[in-house]
């Protein structure tokens, strides 16, 4: 009976041995696990760009608060730690894309020639201070606040850029149209990230308007200028056949005029001719009384003659009717 003691006891102690072994080898094991999640999260926290240096300062307070629980016994404490490590980074992973985001947004900005030098500034300085700010929140509201300042600038800028486009004499109808259409979604935006959403399409579409309308322009312009230059054309041809018409008509009259004063005046000199051959001679079928000059006819005796039909005025002498 003391033999099958003595061997239940040997037994016993051995069992419990090989279980003391069995839960030491488990809690070397997760301290392991935990050594390689502590490595972990600190390369991969090294890796994130835009952490704020109390953000920093609470990642590496709790990667020395794992290295403590590493050297614990407890295989409950070393698992809970390795969970909670693996998820330890996601928030500040969440703040990193966040910043960086907002960075390179205003790395974009800051070079757009449509804003102001108050607000170029004011992203330059976040640019410089996104690696190095001690305050997540407090930095994360002053990208916000500048690069909401600068997207409403930006937009009022670009939409002001259209309105000006469609309003131009020149702008081609399905253009006007179409830039319209654009500039009422901005419009009826809720807020100003729904309105700079529209942005690119606006600022794009303008530009290819303006482009356009310029073109149109310069097409209307040169069709105007076309059609003024062959009216001055045509009026002064018109004027010019005028001016021959009215040349023409008082050579004409002139040539005209010329011509009846040179008949009138060769019909005088023909009829002072006929006058000066006809007046010498009694051309009627009577006779006719010739008076010495000098003498009329009272005192025409001695002095007078009677000249028969056909007959000739005598020098000297003057017919007397």
């Amino acid at each position: 009976m003391n033999k099958k003691i003595r061997n239940l006891l040997a037994a016993t102690v051995m069992f419990s041995g090989l279980v003391t072994f069995g839960c030491a080898n488990d809690v070397k094991s997760f301290q392991t696990d935990l050594s390689k999640q502590i490595e972990t999260v600190d390369k991969q926290y090294k890796k994130l760009d835009y952490l704020s240096t109390d953000d920093q300062t609470t990642l590496k307070k709790e990667l020395e608060n794992s290295k403590e629980v590493e050297k614990s016994g407890s295989r409950s404490d070393l698992e809970d730690e390795i969970s909670h490590l693996k998820k330890i980074l996601t928030p500040f992973e969440s703040k990193d894309r966040k910043i960086a985001g907002e960075i390179t947004t205003a790395g974009e900005l800051r070079y757009n020639a449509a804003i102001d030098t108050t607000n170029k500034e004011k992203l330059t300085d976040l640019i410089a201070k996104s690696r190095d700010f001690s305050d997540y929140e407090s930095f994360e509201q002053a990208c916000q606040t500048a690069l909401t300042q600068t997207k409403k600038q930006l937009v009022e800028a670009v939409s002001n850029q259209a309105n000006a486009a469609i309003g131009s004499t020149y702008i081609p109808q399905t253009d006007k149209v179409d830039l319209t259409a654009i500039l009422e979604k901005v419009k009826k935006a809720e807020n100003i990230t729904i309105a700079y959403s529209y942005l690119s399409n606006l600022q794009t579409t303008t530009s290819q308007v303006v482009l356009r309308t310029k073109a149109n322009e310069s097409k209307i312009k040169a069709t105007e200028a076309k059609a003024e230059a062959d009216k001055k054309a045509a009026q002064a041809a018109a004027e010019k056949a005028k001016a021959d018409a009215d040349r023409v008509a008082q050579e004409q009259a002139q040539a005209a005029q010329a011509a009846q004063a040179a008949q009138a005046a060769q019909a005088a000199q023909a009829a002072q001719a006929a006058a000066g051959t006809s007046g010498s001679i009694n051309n009627t079928n009577h006779t006719k009384w010739a008076v010495e000059d000098g003498y009329n006819w009272h005192n025409r005796k001695g002095h007078s003659r009677i000249i028969p039909p056909g007959g000739s005025l005598p020098p000297g002498y003057h017919w007397q009717v």
